[in-house]
């Protein structure tokens, strides 16, 4: 729904006092390569990249996400460009990447154990990397220990980034994603890629991997805990996991503020494609069955 004059002056005018208090001004990044393929997290993945490795490469640069790193694939395409955005990703210390189980969301947190031992395999997995790898990061985390040791390989490059929510004008948006200093609402890291390589100068963007398809994963237990199965194409077998709020409380969280979030990451990718359109950026979704419709479809090839 447009948004009134008043409404846009005043999410604007918080929008910059928000820039000013958060972001930072940044180096600019820019890529020598004109298109590049983003690899989401989805299952439909596995059979493109399967492909790509019999091939024995990929048809063009690929822009990783999360836990790629992890996985055979890291090792066999050698992406070229990496995306982390989660805090998890970097919210714990030496001791922490030593022993899993020492992370305090363990004592809150069903299976947090877990997940930090595979956010370490990801992390030894890029630490280790032998392959140039452009690494982009949130600026609010470039003092974490965790990138203080990611300086010590040369194949890595740290490029960071600004993630401030900026609303208000279409125009005064534009203007403040292109800077850096402002960005669309990422309600996950995929919305995160898009505009990072959006900004990094690819003139044509196709993306894998981005199925969406979260509201076919989701489950009720009989105590009514919302619960999500995850099915990345990296995963070796098919996990539950409770969705909790990071809260002392550890609040659940409820099937309303689940969809509410979906709501989000949908309206993401439109404001995207407003945006890549604003810089002349072509983004096409080559995801079989995607759930996303913002974008034009085309196969990759």
């Amino acid at each position: 729904m447009a948004q009134s004059f008043a409404s846009n002056l005043w999410n604007s005018l918080l929008s910059l006092g928000k820039i000013g208090i958060r972001s930072r001004f940044l180096p600019t990044y820019r890529s020598l390569d004109s298109q590049v393929i983003v690899v989401g997290n989805g299952p439909s993945a596995k059979a493109q990249l399967d492909q790509w490795c019999s091939a024995g490469q990929s048809p063009m640069p690929l822009m990783a996400v999360n836990m790629m790193a992890r996985s055979p694939y890291f090792q066999q395409l050698k992406p070229a460009y990496y995306l982390l955005a989660d805090g998890a990703f970097f919210n714990f210390n030496a001791e922490t990447f030593g022993n899993a189980a020492l992370h305090p969301h363990c004592q809150r947190h069903e299976g947090y154990q877990q997940t930090q031992q595979l956010i370490n395999e990801t992390w030894k997995a890029l630490l280790s990397c032998q392959h140039a790898l452009t690494v982009f990061v949130p600026q609010i985390y470039r003092k974490s220990w965790i990138l203080q040791q990611a300086k010590s390989n040369p194949q890595l490059k740290l490029v960071v980034y600004n993630y401030t929510v900026t609303r208000g004008f279409e125009w005064l948006e534009n203007q403040l994603y292109t800077m850096g200093l402002g960005s669309p609402q990422s309600q996950n890291v995929i919305n995160s890629c898009i505009f990072q390589a959006i900004n990094a100068g690819f003139e044509a963007l196709y993306l894998i991997g981005v199925d969406n398809n979260f509201h076919r994963n989701i489950k009720v237990r009989s105590d009514n805990q919302v619960v999500v199965v995850d099915d990345h194409f990296y995963e070796v077998g098919q996990k539950e996991t409770p969705l909790k709020h990071d809260d002392a409380q550890n609040t659940p969280v409820r099937m309303h503020e689940f969809f509410a979030n979906l709501h989000k990451a949908f309206w993401a990718h439109h404001r995207l494609a407003k945006y890549a359109a604003y810089r002349g950026v072509k983004v096409f979704n080559s995801t079989p069955d995607s759930f996303i419709d913002a974008y034009e479809r085309r196969s990759i090839g």
